[in-house]
Protein backbone atom coordinates (compact mmCIF):
# COMPACT_ATOMS: atom_id res chain seq x y z
CA UNK A 1 0.00 0.00 0.00
CA UNK A 2 1.22 3.27 -0.87
CA UNK A 3 2.79 5.50 1.53
CA UNK A 4 1.31 9.65 1.68
CA UNK A 5 4.56 11.49 0.36
CA UNK A 6 3.95 14.99 2.01
CA UNK A 7 6.80 16.78 4.13
CA UNK A 8 5.67 15.95 8.08
CA UNK A 9 3.88 18.61 9.34
CA UNK A 10 4.73 18.81 13.18
CA UNK A 11 1.56 18.86 15.49
CA UNK A 12 1.61 18.60 18.95
CA UNK A 13 -1.72 16.15 18.99
CA UNK A 14 -2.41 12.53 18.39
CA UNK A 15 -6.04 11.27 17.15
CA UNK A 16 -8.04 8.86 18.45
CA UNK A 17 -9.18 5.88 16.09
CA UNK A 18 -12.98 5.62 17.59
CA UNK A 19 -13.21 2.16 15.37
CA UNK A 20 -11.29 0.38 17.62
CA UNK A 21 -14.35 0.48 19.91
CA UNK A 22 -16.48 -1.49 21.30
CA UNK A 23 -14.20 -3.67 23.34
CA UNK A 24 -14.72 -7.03 25.13
CA UNK A 25 -15.89 -6.97 28.35
CA UNK A 26 -13.90 -9.77 29.52
CA UNK A 27 -10.56 -7.66 28.50
CA UNK A 28 -11.71 -4.16 28.33
CA UNK A 29 -9.63 -2.84 32.03
CA UNK A 30 -6.89 -4.56 30.63
CA UNK A 31 -7.10 -2.83 27.51
CA UNK A 32 -7.75 0.87 29.02
CA UNK A 33 -4.56 0.07 31.29
CA UNK A 34 -1.97 -0.45 27.96
CA UNK A 35 -3.99 2.35 26.38
CA UNK A 36 -3.15 4.72 29.67
CA UNK A 37 0.39 3.61 29.06
CA UNK A 38 0.57 4.08 25.19
CA UNK A 39 -0.84 8.23 25.13
CA UNK A 40 1.71 8.60 28.90
CA UNK A 41 4.44 7.58 26.51
CA UNK A 42 3.21 9.62 23.51
CA UNK A 43 2.99 12.59 25.86
CA UNK A 44 7.11 11.91 27.26
CA UNK A 45 7.55 12.17 23.16
CA UNK A 46 5.97 15.69 22.74
CA UNK A 47 2.32 14.68 21.48
CA UNK A 48 0.59 16.20 24.73
CA UNK A 49 -2.87 15.67 24.04
CA UNK A 50 -5.13 13.68 21.86
CA UNK A 51 -8.12 14.83 19.50
CA UNK A 52 -11.57 12.55 19.04
CA UNK A 53 -14.51 13.00 16.90
CA UNK A 54 -16.63 13.14 20.03
CA UNK A 55 -16.39 13.71 23.23
CA UNK A 56 -15.18 10.22 25.08
CA UNK A 57 -18.10 9.75 26.95
CA UNK A 58 -20.72 9.70 24.01
CA UNK A 59 -18.29 6.51 23.23
CA UNK A 60 -19.90 2.95 23.20
CA UNK A 61 -17.04 1.31 25.34
CA UNK A 62 -18.70 -2.16 25.20
CA UNK A 63 -21.36 -3.09 22.64
CA UNK A 64 -24.69 -1.29 23.68
CA UNK A 65 -23.17 -0.21 26.87
CA UNK A 66 -22.77 3.12 27.42
CA UNK A 67 -19.70 5.43 28.94
CA UNK A 68 -21.39 5.60 32.16
CA UNK A 69 -23.10 2.02 32.39
CA UNK A 70 -19.00 0.72 31.96
CA UNK A 71 -18.07 3.32 34.31
CA UNK A 72 -20.46 2.22 36.87
CA UNK A 73 -18.91 -1.71 36.18
CA UNK A 74 -15.76 -0.94 36.83
CA UNK A 75 -14.09 -1.09 40.19
CA UNK A 76 -13.41 1.73 42.31
CA UNK A 77 -9.50 1.30 41.12
CA UNK A 78 -10.63 1.61 37.74
CA UNK A 79 -13.15 4.08 38.04
CA UNK A 80 -10.65 6.66 39.55
CA UNK A 81 -8.39 6.29 36.88
CA UNK A 82 -10.69 6.33 34.13
CA UNK A 83 -12.33 9.74 35.83
CA UNK A 84 -8.61 11.05 35.48
CA UNK A 85 -8.47 10.16 32.18
CA UNK A 86 -11.65 11.67 30.84
CA UNK A 87 -10.81 15.29 33.12
CA UNK A 88 -7.69 16.05 31.10
CA UNK A 89 -5.18 14.63 34.11
CA UNK A 90 -3.70 11.76 32.09
CA UNK A 91 -3.20 13.42 28.61
CA UNK A 92 -5.32 16.39 27.27
CA UNK A 93 -8.18 15.61 25.46
CA UNK A 94 -10.10 18.10 22.74
CA UNK A 95 -13.15 17.05 20.26
CA UNK A 96 -13.73 17.44 17.50
CA UNK A 97 -10.31 16.76 15.37
CA UNK A 98 -10.83 19.27 13.32
CA UNK A 99 -11.39 22.03 14.85
CA UNK A 100 -13.31 25.98 13.86
CA UNK A 101 -9.99 27.56 13.15
CA UNK A 102 -8.80 24.60 11.22
CA UNK A 103 -10.08 25.56 7.59
CA UNK A 104 -7.57 24.72 5.57
CA UNK A 105 -8.15 20.90 6.99
CA UNK A 106 -11.66 21.27 7.23
CA UNK A 107 -11.58 22.00 3.36
CA UNK A 108 -9.41 19.30 3.09
CA UNK A 109 -12.13 16.89 4.86
CA UNK A 110 -14.55 18.28 2.21
CA UNK A 111 -12.77 17.84 -0.64
CA UNK A 112 -11.91 13.99 0.07
CA UNK A 113 -13.58 10.90 0.77
CA UNK A 114 -11.89 8.60 2.74
CA UNK A 115 -12.50 4.60 3.70
CA UNK A 116 -11.41 1.54 5.42
CA UNK A 117 -11.96 -1.86 5.00
CA UNK A 118 -14.67 -0.56 1.97
CA UNK A 119 -16.50 1.36 4.32
CA UNK A 120 -16.36 5.26 4.67
CA UNK A 121 -15.04 6.89 7.66
CA UNK A 122 -14.43 10.39 8.16
CA UNK A 123 -13.01 10.14 12.02
CA UNK A 124 -9.57 9.44 13.11
CA UNK A 125 -8.20 7.18 10.32
CA UNK A 126 -9.06 10.27 7.69
CA UNK A 127 -8.07 12.79 10.19
CA UNK A 128 -4.20 11.25 10.90
CA UNK A 129 -4.01 11.75 6.92
CA UNK A 130 -5.14 14.61 7.12
CA UNK A 131 -2.94 16.60 9.81
CA UNK A 132 -0.34 13.70 9.19
CA UNK A 133 -0.05 12.75 12.83
CA UNK A 134 -0.72 9.39 14.04
CA UNK A 135 -3.72 7.45 15.19
CA UNK A 136 -4.24 5.87 18.48
CA UNK A 137 -6.26 2.98 18.68
CA UNK A 138 -6.92 0.24 21.45
CA UNK A 139 -5.28 -3.21 21.15
CA UNK A 140 -6.41 -5.79 19.22
CA UNK A 141 -5.52 -8.15 16.37
CA UNK A 142 -7.21 -5.86 14.17
CA UNK A 143 -5.32 -2.89 15.19
CA UNK A 144 -2.06 -4.69 15.61
CA UNK A 145 -0.09 -3.02 12.98
CA UNK A 146 2.27 0.23 13.19
CA UNK A 147 0.67 1.36 10.15
CA UNK A 148 -3.13 1.31 8.77
CA UNK A 149 -4.14 0.86 5.17
CA UNK A 150 -7.19 3.31 4.30
CA UNK A 151 -8.30 4.66 0.87
CA UNK A 152 -8.60 8.01 -0.31
CA UNK A 153 -10.66 9.29 -3.14
CA UNK A 154 -10.52 13.18 -3.99
CA UNK A 155 -13.34 14.91 -5.40
CA UNK A 156 -11.83 15.23 -9.05
CA UNK A 157 -10.18 11.60 -9.19
CA UNK A 158 -11.97 8.83 -10.67
CA UNK A 159 -9.97 6.05 -8.47
CA UNK A 160 -9.12 5.70 -4.87
CA UNK A 161 -5.68 6.21 -3.61
CA UNK A 162 -4.35 4.02 -1.13
CA UNK A 163 -3.00 5.57 1.59
CA UNK A 164 -1.16 4.43 4.87
CA UNK A 165 -1.54 5.86 8.10
CA UNK A 166 0.60 5.74 11.30
CA UNK A 167 -0.79 4.26 13.94
CA UNK A 168 0.03 3.28 17.71
CA UNK A 169 -2.05 0.68 19.75
CA UNK A 170 0.69 -0.51 22.24
CA UNK A 171 4.35 1.74 22.89
CA UNK A 172 6.27 -0.93 20.51
CA UNK A 173 4.75 0.89 17.58
CA UNK A 174 6.26 4.28 18.43
CA UNK A 175 9.77 2.88 17.04
CA UNK A 176 8.39 2.66 13.40
CA UNK A 177 7.67 6.80 13.80
CA UNK A 178 10.81 8.02 14.90
CA UNK A 179 11.54 10.46 11.87
CA UNK A 180 7.94 11.59 13.40
CA UNK A 181 9.09 12.28 16.54
CA UNK A 182 12.41 13.49 15.52
CA UNK A 183 10.90 16.29 13.39
CA UNK A 184 8.74 16.91 17.07
CA UNK A 185 11.84 17.20 18.79
CA UNK A 186 13.63 19.54 16.11
CA UNK A 187 10.46 22.07 16.00
CA UNK A 188 10.58 21.74 19.99
CA UNK A 189 14.03 22.59 20.61
CA UNK A 190 13.55 25.85 19.10
CA UNK A 191 11.04 27.12 22.10
CA UNK A 192 9.90 29.93 20.23
CA UNK A 193 7.71 32.50 22.65
CA UNK A 194 6.09 35.51 23.15
CA UNK A 195 9.28 36.78 25.18
CA UNK A 196 11.79 35.64 22.45
CA UNK A 197 10.63 35.90 18.82
CA UNK A 198 12.00 39.47 18.65
CA UNK A 199 15.11 38.72 19.65
CA UNK A 200 15.50 35.32 17.67
CA UNK A 201 13.60 35.73 14.58
CA UNK A 202 16.19 35.83 12.36
CA UNK A 203 17.19 32.71 13.22
CA UNK A 204 13.56 31.40 13.62
CA UNK A 205 12.91 32.46 10.51
CA UNK A 206 15.95 32.68 8.04
CA UNK A 207 14.47 32.26 4.62
CA UNK A 208 10.74 33.43 3.76
CA UNK A 209 8.92 34.92 6.52
CA UNK A 210 10.10 39.22 7.77
CA UNK A 211 8.60 40.23 10.85
CA UNK A 212 7.35 44.22 10.13
CA UNK A 213 8.89 46.66 13.20
CA UNK A 214 5.38 46.89 14.51
CA UNK A 215 4.78 43.16 15.20
CA UNK A 216 7.77 43.85 18.31
CA UNK A 217 5.14 45.69 20.54
CA UNK A 218 1.76 43.28 19.32
CA UNK A 219 3.18 40.16 20.81
CA UNK A 220 4.08 41.59 24.10
CA UNK A 221 -0.16 41.81 24.35
CA UNK A 222 -1.26 39.24 21.91
CA UNK A 223 -3.10 36.02 23.25
CA UNK A 224 -0.79 32.93 24.15
CA UNK A 225 -3.19 31.00 22.09
CA UNK A 226 -3.29 33.24 19.21
CA UNK A 227 0.61 33.64 19.32
CA UNK A 228 1.29 29.62 19.35
CA UNK A 229 -1.45 29.56 16.40
CA UNK A 230 0.33 32.06 14.56
CA UNK A 231 3.63 30.76 14.81
CA UNK A 232 2.55 27.44 13.94
CA UNK A 233 1.26 28.76 10.81
CA UNK A 234 4.23 30.51 10.00
CA UNK A 235 7.14 27.69 10.41
CA UNK A 236 4.59 25.37 8.19
CA UNK A 237 5.22 28.11 5.61
CA UNK A 238 9.06 28.51 6.58
CA UNK A 239 9.53 25.03 6.60
CA UNK A 240 7.84 25.18 3.03
CA UNK A 241 5.51 22.63 3.87
CA UNK A 242 3.14 24.62 3.05
CA UNK A 243 2.62 27.60 1.12
CA UNK A 244 0.38 30.65 2.58
CA UNK A 245 -2.70 30.01 -0.07
CA UNK A 246 -2.77 26.81 1.64
CA UNK A 247 -4.39 28.73 4.39
CA UNK A 248 -7.85 30.75 4.53
CA UNK A 249 -6.72 34.39 3.31
CA UNK A 250 -8.18 37.27 1.09
CA UNK A 251 -7.44 40.84 0.39
CA UNK A 252 -9.57 43.50 2.02
CA UNK A 253 -12.87 44.23 0.23
CA UNK A 254 -12.96 47.53 -2.15
CA UNK A 255 -14.30 49.71 0.38
CA UNK A 256 -12.12 49.09 2.57
CA UNK A 257 -8.69 50.07 0.48
CA UNK A 258 -10.43 52.98 -0.90
CA UNK A 259 -10.87 54.43 2.07
CA UNK A 260 -8.19 56.53 3.85
CA UNK A 261 -9.16 56.00 7.38
CA UNK A 262 -9.76 51.98 6.85
CA UNK A 263 -6.21 51.99 4.97
CA UNK A 264 -4.46 53.59 7.63
CA UNK A 265 -4.69 50.74 10.58
CA UNK A 266 -3.36 48.42 7.35
CA UNK A 267 -0.29 50.73 7.01
CA UNK A 268 3.14 48.84 8.26
CA UNK A 269 6.32 49.20 7.71
CA UNK A 270 8.89 47.72 5.36
CA UNK A 271 12.43 48.91 4.75
CA UNK A 272 11.33 52.04 6.62
CA UNK A 273 8.62 52.20 4.14
CA UNK A 274 4.91 52.10 5.46
CA UNK A 275 2.89 49.73 2.87
CA UNK A 276 -1.00 49.35 2.51
CA UNK A 277 -1.12 45.05 3.53
CA UNK A 278 -4.53 43.60 2.28
CA UNK A 279 -4.34 40.36 2.22
CA UNK A 280 -4.80 38.86 5.59
CA UNK A 281 -4.75 35.22 6.93
CA UNK A 282 -7.85 34.18 8.76
CA UNK A 283 -7.20 30.67 9.89
CA UNK A 284 -6.65 31.73 13.26
CA UNK A 285 -9.06 31.47 16.66
CA UNK A 286 -11.45 33.84 17.86
CA UNK A 287 -11.81 36.08 14.83
CA UNK A 288 -8.35 37.05 14.73
CA UNK A 289 -5.87 37.91 11.96
CA UNK A 290 -2.29 38.01 10.65
CA UNK A 291 -2.16 40.94 8.07
CA UNK A 292 0.99 39.75 5.28
CA UNK A 293 3.05 41.26 2.35
CA UNK A 294 4.58 39.38 -0.26
CA UNK A 295 7.24 41.05 -1.78
CA UNK A 296 10.52 39.34 -3.79
CA UNK A 297 10.25 35.78 -2.61
CA UNK A 298 10.12 37.43 1.60
CA UNK A 299 6.26 37.43 3.19
CA UNK A 300 6.35 40.40 5.48
CA UNK A 301 4.31 39.85 8.22
CA UNK A 302 3.11 43.49 9.76
CA UNK A 303 -0.30 42.69 12.38
CA UNK A 304 -0.96 39.65 14.92
CA UNK A 305 -3.98 40.46 16.73
CA UNK A 306 -7.60 41.01 16.51
CA UNK A 307 -9.72 42.20 13.51
CA UNK A 308 -8.48 45.59 12.09
CA UNK A 309 -11.45 48.54 12.33
CA UNK A 310 -13.31 48.96 9.30
CA UNK A 311 -13.85 52.74 10.28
Amino acid sequence: MGQSTRQIIVVDFSVFNELSLPLNVRTAQAKFGLFFKLLEKLSDKGLNQIRMSDNFKNYSILKDVTFYQFLGQADRDFQTRLKSFINNQVIKISNPIIQEEDSEQRKAQQVSKYSYDNNPTAGGLACCDIWDTIAVSFDSDEWGNSNIDIQKKSIDESANTPISVKHASKKAHLSSHQNFFNALEKEAKLGITKENLWLKKDSFFPEIIVFCPEIEQQIKTIDKTIFTRAISILRDIERKQKKITDFNCSPESQTVSQKPKSKKPRMFTIDGKKKFFTKHIKSLPDNNRMYFFEKENKIYIGYIGKHLPLK
